[in-house]
């Protein structure tokens, strides 16, 4: 029976997941096992070429104690990651090989499915986001035996009440908040900080409720240019230090009444974001009064712009006074890990070992709140993600958290 086991890696980077990364290396071999890095996440199966042995090296490596020893010092992904879907893989990201002509993406899985056979993993051990692990659940109905663990600074998984990095993801966030509230003072202006884009507002207001920023903006609301522009005029007002602080969670969105109003004031960059986060059809709308169509959008794709971009432009223009912005984004990801994610990520790989040598297939190692460590059936992660329970946690018309007792997720 073949021992050789796939760890892989895919999504964001947190802190916390080199630690995981080491602690499953370790617990698998104390089981026998023999631990078989995959090379950037997806991406390496997929690159794979079976017929072609000397692709090996390239795409896996060969996991001891000794190798990843010191990797818990450091942040990023030893193993490196990517966010390629394999369902609906691009064509710059197929090789020669299995490229079919004419296609934009293909659906790698059968791929996938022949290179865990020929290599005789016993399973694959993925640690990853959502999207990550959304397809996993779907290699595991296509009956390749998968163990998932979750992450991402986001905690948004179903299944799951805790994912690692969220803790000192959540952390550094209030952090960094406290550290710009002094440059924010001395300035005398309005703050616009912005998190990664992201369908569920979860952590962005946890954020900042923990950090009592005076008003936070969540995709599950869009929000009205000119009423956050009074808010935030009048906290600045009732500030002593003559300043306020606004969050902004990137992929929210402006109420499409004030859209085709709004969208000519903006620099070329941001309406291509506000083009990228409407419909279809109202973005042709839109075309017609801004300066970047939606066709340069997507053929250019400069929606790396961010909604807090388009938040600063837009009170800078509405306030007539200077406004500056501070997006957190990958510094959320990098740093030590705090003791609950240095917990959580070894709690997690013990418990993903555990059910390897037991021979649980199609699991996902979790934290809840009822039953603490445990384990759930991976299918789950299917089920969507965790956003905000608008009427018990957020204040539609105060743009503001409304929130008494707190826990990381909802049931």
């Amino acid at each position: 029976m073949s021992k050789r086991v796939a760890i892989l890696v895919g999504g964001g980077d947190v802190p916390g997941l080199n630690m995981c990364l080491k602690s499953l290396v370790y617990r698998v071999i104390d089981e026998g096992f023999e631990p078989i890095g995959v090379r950037k996440g997806w991406e390496g199966l997929i690159r794979y070429d079976y017929h072609d042995p000397t692709t090996y090296g390239d795409n896996f490596i060969e996991l001891n104690k000794h190798m990843v020893r010191p990797i818990d010092r450091s942040s990023g992904s030893f193993l490196h990651s990517s966010r390629v879907n394999p369902l609906e893989t691009p064509a710059k990201y197929i090789p020669e090989f299995e490229r079919k002509r004419g296609k934009a993406t293909q659906d790698m899985t059968p791929h996938i499915k022949e290179v865990v056979n020929r290599l005789g993993f016993k399973a694959l051990m993925i640690i990853g986001d959502d999207d990550m692990l959304r397809y996993a659940a779907h290699l595991s109905k296509e009956g390749v035996p998968v163990i998932a663990i979750p992450k991402t600074i986001h905690n948004n998984i179903h299944g799951t009440d805790y994912t690692i990095g969220f803790s000192t993801g959540l952390a550094r966030g209030v952090a960094f908040i406290h550290e710009l509230r002094s440059l924010a003072g001395s300035r005398e202006q309005i703050v616009v900080i912005e998190t990664f884009r992201v369908n569920s507002g979860l952590s962005t207001l946890m954020v900042g409720f923990l950090a009592g920023v005076d008003r936070v903006i969540i995709p599950e609301v869009p929000y009205d240019p000119e009423k956050l522009a009074v808010l935030l005029q009048r906290d600045k007002a009732l500030n002593p230090s003559n300043y306020a602080v606004v969050l902004v969670n990137d992929g929210s969105k402006i109420v499409e009444e004030k859209i085709l109003k709004y969208t000519p004031h903006l620099s070329p960059r941001s309406q291509s974001q506000v083009l990228t986060l409407m419909t279809e059809d109202r973005a042709k709308e839109a075309d017609a009064e801004a300066d970047f169509t939606l066709d340069e959008v997507v053929e250019t794709g400069t929606s790396l712009a961010g909604s807090g971009m388009v938040v600063a432009e837009l009170m800078r223009h509405l306030t007539g006074e200077d406004v500056f912005l501070q997006s957190l984004t990958y510094l959320l990801r990098t740093g030590s890990p705090d003791g609950q994610d240095l917990l959580g990520a070894t709690n997690f790989a013990i418990r993903a070992a555990r059910l390897l040598k037991e021979g649980k297939f199609g699991r996902m190692t979790a934290y809840q709140q009822r039953y603490n460590l445990t384990d759930v059936d991976l299918q789950v992660v299917t089920q969507g993600v965790h956003g905000v329970d608008v009427d018990e946690m957020y204040d539609p018309d105060d743009y503001k958290p409304k929130v008494n007792l707190i826990w990381a997720a909802q049931e």
